[in-house]
């Protein structure tokens, strides 16, 4: 297991960001939950205020689900270029799950995917990350608060 610390989220949002620069992103929808902390930095490095989320339920836990549960949707009627950011890509099932439903809807819209950490094997890879994942990544947003409590 690997611990992903705040000191090195606050190092990679910079890199990060300006790898999504070059895409010009009007729109960041989050991956609730894993996805809602990078995406609030992305929006904030960015300067991007339509920030959005979708909740994508691929995991109970540690243990992946054979269906993927997509509550909700998201109003990118005026967006153009849309940034979809999550935490991590494991096995890719829960964007290859949402990304046809939400071209589906929005045609006009061009996708692209950030995330901080990517597994080669994934069904869809992102557009943008910084490092692939070899073990368990025990993120600070979620380790940090489980022990305070």
């Amino acid at each position: 297991m690997i611990y992903y610390d705040y000191k090195r989220f606050c190092a990679d949002i910079q890199i990060l960001g300006e790898q999504c620069t070059s895409f010009q992103p009007d729109t960041i929808i989050a991956i609730a939950r894993g996805g809602m902390t990078l995406a609030h930095a992305l929006s904030m490095s960015l300067n991007i205020r339509n920030l959005q989320s979708i909740r994508v339920e691929s995991y109970d836990g540690d243990t992946q689900r054979e269906n993927v549960t997509i509550l909700g949707m998201c109003d990118l009627s005026n967006s153009k270029r849309v940034l979809i950011v999550d935490d991590i890509v494991d096995s890719g099932q829960t964007l290859a799950t949402l990304i046809p439903i939400l071209t589906a809807e929005y045609s006009h819209c061009d996708f692209k995917i950030a995330t901080l950490f990517m597994k080669p094997t994934a069904l869809v890879q992102p557009d943008f990350f910084l490092h692939e994942a070899t073990d368990w990544i025990d993120f600070f947003w979620e380790r940090d608060y489980l022990q305070s409590i």
